[in-house]
């Protein structure tokens, strides 16, 4: 039987229909939160919950655009009157952009990513934070990239954006603090996702072969995660012992080595 190391807390998730953040809510929800589902396409955030609550866990679907301020208040809003206070935050809708030379970037494209990735996390934890300190405890989760600390030629946009969510983690886990508001990053490593998948179908006179040779590498010679793998040490730093960890970036080969010293 799972551990229900998450009972009696409330946790909402973006980027939840699929992917990383699909298994990050089933695997909370297993452990006893009740899971609010966030997501652009509602079709895929119903799915997801209906398969949480065939299983005896409770979950509520969301449609929320995570770069719009009055999407996430609303968002927020629902999820407090249906669940309660939301006292876990899974910061997990991102996008990698069209991956282009700085050049040939387009600036709607470029603010779009920054949008997404950076201005939703900021706009998800400005209404998650109050309530949090509310109840004296919280956890935030931002979904980062070790692009952010090593530069791709062609992913501008997205390796500064995941470099500033680095650095909102920080000031977070600072400001968090005295309200007993853990506040971390992960770097998931290449995880088997629709993302990936998008990737490898930009093709070579759009993106470069280098690029385009790398994404399908990952693919082609076994280094792809499961999404399952990353929603575990989520689930860790969604716990009571992860408030050591706060303020910094955790890689998932970590995982097993933070676990050995609790």
């Amino acid at each position: 039987m799972e551990e229900r190391l998450h009972a009696g807390r409330v946790a909402l998730v973006t980027g939840a229909g699929r992917g990383i953040g699909a298994a990050t809510a089933r695997l909370l929800a297993r452990r006893g939160a009740a899971v609010a589902l966030a997501a652009r396409t509602e079709e895929e955030v119903a799915s997801v919950s209906r398969e949480i609550s065939a299983a005896g866990g409770i979950a509520l679907p969301l449609r929320v655009d995570v770069a719009d301020e009055g999407s996430v208040a609303s968002c927020f809003e629902e999820a407090r009157a249906q669940l309660g206070e939301v006292t876990i935050l899974v910061n997990n809708a991102g996008t990698p952009g069209v991956p282009l030379p700085v050049a040939a970037t387009e600036p709607d494209e470029w603010r779009r990513v920054l949008e997404v990735n950076l201005t939703g996390a900021f706009l998800c934890a400005r209404e998650a934070l109050p309530g949090m300190a509310s109840e004296n405890w919280g956890r935030i989760v931002n979904v980062s990239s070790a692009a952010a600390r090593h530069p791709m030629a062609g992913m501008a946009a997205y390796g500064t954006s995941k470099a500033a969510l680095d650095q909102l983690t920080r000031v977070l886990a600072l400001e968090g603090e005295p309200y007993n508001i853990a506040v971390t990053g992960v770097y998931p490593g290449v995880v088997d996702t629709r993302m990936q998948e998008e990737s490898r179908n930009f093709g070579p006179d759009l993106i470069g072969k280098q690029l385009h040779r790398m994404f399908h590498g990952y693919r082609d010679y076994g280094m792809l995660r499961a999404p399952e793998e990353p929603a575990e040490l989520i689930s860790y730093l969604c716990t009571p012992a992860a408030a050591r960890l706060s303020g910094h970036i955790i890689r998932l080969e970590q995982l097993e080595a933070l676990k050995g010293e609790t």
